[in-house]
C-alpha cells in the first residue's frame, strides 16, 4: 500500500510539472512575460506626418512583455535624410498562439499605430513583420531579461 501511494504522489508530481511546462512552453505570452530589446532592418515607410514619403526607416528600443499580454517600451528612430526621433514610447498588446504565431498591436508617442505579425523562435527570440503594405518592417527581438522588475504579481522565474 506504501508503494502504490508514493508511485500515485510521484505520478502527481509528474502530471504537475508536464501541465506546467506546457503552460509555460515557448508559444505563450506567460512564457515571453520579460525585458526585450528589438531592432529593425530598414524598412520604407509612408506614416503621414510628420513623416516624409517615400524615405526609410530604421529604430532600434527596449520593451517589456506581461503575463496578461500587455506590451509597453521605448525605441529611437531615424528616417533617411530627414531626422532623428529619440525616446519615443508604445503601448499595445501581444498574442500567441499555439502555433508559436502571433500578433502586436500598439500605438506610439508620434501617433501612429501598427498591427504586426511575430514568430516565437524560442524563449529568448522573435521574429516579427509589419502587416502594413505602406510600411514595409521586419526585425529581429531578443530577451535580455526574465526579470519584471517593479511588478511583483508577474515575477517570472525562467
Amino acid at each position: 500500500m506504501k508503494s502504490l501511494r508514493i508511485t500515485i504522489l510521484l505520478t502527481g508530481i509528474g502530471l504537475f510539472a508536464t501541465t506546467q511546462a506546457l503552460a509555460d512552453g515557448p508559444c505563450s505570452v506567460q512564457a515571453l512575460a520579460g525585458q526585450w530589446v528589438f531592432a529593425t532592418d530598414v524598412g520604407r515607410q509612408a506614416l503621414g506626418d510628420p513623416f516624409p514619403p517615400g524615405k526609410d526607416i530604421t529604430a532600434i528600443g527596449v520593451f517589456r512583455v506581461f503575463k496578461d499580454g500587455s506590451v509597453s517600451g521605448q525605441f529611437d528612430a531615424t528616417v533617411q535624410d530627414s531626422f532623428f526621433l529619440p525616446a519615443n514610447t508604445f503601448t499595445g498588446s501581444m498574442t500567441v498562439n499555439p502555433d508559436c504565431t502571433g500578433t502586436v498591436v500598439f500605438i506610439t508617442s508620434a501617433g501612429t499605430s501598427r498591427m504586426d505579425s511575430i514568430v516565437v523562435v524560442n524563449r529568448s527570440e522573435i521574429l516579427g513583420m509589419s502587416q502594413d503594405p505602406l510600411n514595409l518592417w521586419n526585425y529581429q527581438v531578443r530577451r535580455i531579461s526574465s526579470n519584471l522588475a517593479n511588478d511583483d504579481d508577474d515575477s517570472d522565474s525562467d
